[in-house]
């Protein structure tokens, strides 16, 4: 049976303009790839992306999302790709989760450790890989695939999903589809892919789509991703 438990995020669980609200068509499919209930899972939360301290903050959003979805606190580990895991011990995890934060360093932490076989197998296993922002770029087939570095093996990804991805794109104004080489799959705020060996389906919150006033745009952590943590 082909792989089919990979969940490509923009920004999370949460409509980020209100936190209060799930994005439950993204909420739905997660929790049919899981298989079993939020409180039995056990999450790798892996933040190695979040080089400042913005990433991080949002890296703690999207840890206390989890914990709002059900995921009990004692069965989330930080793991900051750092060699002190052995593949065994992750093999144990239900959920691989990469949070957002800085591609091209995700990118090389995961393959200077080996990692990136791991997350092969993790995924061909029918555990659950889930990205946010550079977590989804890292599964593509190139990090560098929106901006004309395709071919660059430095920058070579994963390859999970057959497309090139750009997120928060309700943050870029007058943003358009580019002709690359594979298809160029444009996230925002509420939307993911669910990705298996097959293809990608893209998936959607209607009712959290937002028009941003760019003569105010958005500040995280004020008017976007507002928590106090």
């Amino acid at each position: 049976m082909t792989w089919r438990n990979v969940l490509l995020t923009d920004s999370g669980f949460f409509d980020p303009f209100d936190l209060r609200k799930p994005l439950a068509p993204i909420v739905e499919r997660f929790n049919r790839m899981l298989e079993k209930p939020l409180s039995q899972a056990r999450v790798l939360l892996i933040p190695a992306a979040a080089c400042d301290s913005q990433a991080r903050y949002l890296a703690a959003v999207q840890r206390w999302e989890l914990e709002q979805l059900g995921v009990l606190p004692e069965h989330i580990t930080i793991y900051e790709l750092d060699g002190s895991l052995a593949e065994g011990e992750v093999m144990t995890y239900d959920v691989m989760f990469f949070t957002g934060g800085w591609a091209e360093h995700l990118l090389r932490l995961v393959k200077s450790t080996g990692f990136d076989a791991v997350i092969q197998r993790f995924v061909s296993a029918n555990k659950v890989y889930v990205g946010v922002s550079a977590g989804s770029v890292l599964a593509t087939p190139n990090i560098m695939g929106c901006f004309g570095g395709a071919d660059d093996p430095e920058t070579a990804a994963l390859g999970l999903v057959n497309a090139y991805i750009d997120c928060h794109c309700d943050m870029q104004p007058d943003l358009a589809p580019k002709a690359l080489p594979l298809p160029h799959v444009m996230l925002h705020f509420n939307q993911a892919l669910a990705v298996n060996g097959a293809g990608y389906e893209l998936i959607e919150d209607a009712g959290a789509r937002h028009t941003i006033d760019w003569s105010s745009p958005p500040v995280v952590g004020v008017d976007v991703f507002q928590i106090q943590l």
